[in-house]
């Protein structure tokens, strides 16, 4: 849309710091007539600009650079739960597109090492930090101080209940539904999820809003012939080299894996049961990997948008850093897709 190519070039000035602070921005007829749009195309490019608190209009005189709090700091820093980035989804390129041809740099830390960075040495040396939660109960507390300190911070992946934290999060009951709607179709009849995650004692985070899409697409198209509850909590606690004579007495015929990384490891111990993919038993991942094209058969997969992930978080981040005193809790939910392969080919 022409709006948002408009949009995009004046934010990437502000950015650049080509339109410095209180800098006026080229009024709707300088746009319409650079940009060969409509009156009320250039108009909503300046509305989206000042939504997003890049911007702000004084009546009578036009639209001005809105102040960008600390400008020496430069540095933005992604916080993940490992150093191989990949296990988790590729964040960082989305994140890139964003900042291209910026002054700002992302620059990737994991969880241990952000945790042993005091307040005053992540204000000191970053302008703000996209963080991806392993265990909110017991980082809230610091994540907390850091708010009230009014360092940025945007959340991934996870959102806790009644947060101020902005978060970027996919889809997941969505998706939970998709692949178990997927499987039903395919005229599986005993879909068990597996998880390794604990989320019951909570039920917060993604594996939770997974397994909730689950039980709602059991629901919906009436599959009463199975405890899915029961299942899932009993299959959980099997052993890992029970796992394939839990699954034949049972009469499992598909099991919806929390993550890709859960389904390689039940495909590996499948295999070594020898039981047969999908022939037997069809198996599912979530967040479509590049190891889902990889095995043997080819992994069906929830495929997240990690790209539109990362760059909606740094556009949160850089809300925030735009206007230090904004208080807000906005939670972007990006969609996500079904990818079909051989692991969940039609009975």
């Amino acid at each position: 849309m022409k709006y948002l190519e408009i949009y995009e070039d004046i934010k990437k000035q502000i950015l650049r710091r080509v339109l410095a602070t209180n800098a006026m921005v080229p009024s709707e007829k300088a746009l319409t007539i650079k940009y060969h749009v409509s009156r009320i195309t250039a108009k909503r490019a300046l509305n989206e600009l000042v939504h997003d608190g890049l911007i702000y209009r004084i009546q009578g005189r036009g639209s001005f650079v809105q102040e960008h709090g600390n400008l020496t700091n430069q540095q933005l820093l992604l916080v993940l739960p490992f150093s191989g980035k990949q296990e988790l989804g590729n964040y960082v390129a989305g994140i890139q597109e964003v900042l291209k041809d910026t002054t700002w740099k992302i620059f990737s830390i994991t969880n241990a090492e952000f945790f042993k960075l005091s307040i005053e040495q992540l204000k000191a040396t970053y302008a703000g930090a996209i963080y991806y939660p392993q265990n909110l109960n017991k980082e809230m507390p610091y994540l907390f101080n850091l708010y009230l300190s009014k360092f940025p911070l945007v959340l991934l992946d996870k959102t806790p209940p009644n947060s101020i934290i902005p978060s970027v999060i996919s889809d997941n009951v969505y998706g939970g539904f998709l692949a178990t709607k997927h499987l039903l179709e395919n005229n599986y009849k005993k879909i068990a999820f597996f998880g390794e995650t604990n989320f019951m004692q909570d039920f917060s985070g993604s594996t939770a809003d997974r397994f909730a899409g689950y039980i709602k697409a059991i629901r919906k198209y009436q599959v009463n012939h199975f405890d899915p509850i029961n299942l899932y909590l009993k299959l959980k606690n099997t052993p890992y080299d029970q796992i394939g004579s839990f699954i034949k007495s049972n009469k499992i015929d598909a099991i919806l894996s929390e993550n890709d990384v859960t389904a390689f490891r039940i495909l590996t111990l499948l295999q070594k049961s020898n039981i047969s993919i999908p022939q037997e038993v069809a198996l599912m991942g979530f967040d479509n990997l590049p190891l889902t094209q990889i095995t043997s058969p080819q992994l069906s997969s929830i495929s997240q948008d990690f790209n539109e992930l990362g760059a909606n978080a740094v556009n949160l981040l850089l809300r925030q850093i735009n206007d230090p005193n904004l208080l807000f809790n906005k939670q972007v939910v990006i969609n996500v897709k079904l990818i079909k392969r051989k692991s969940t080919e039609k009975k």
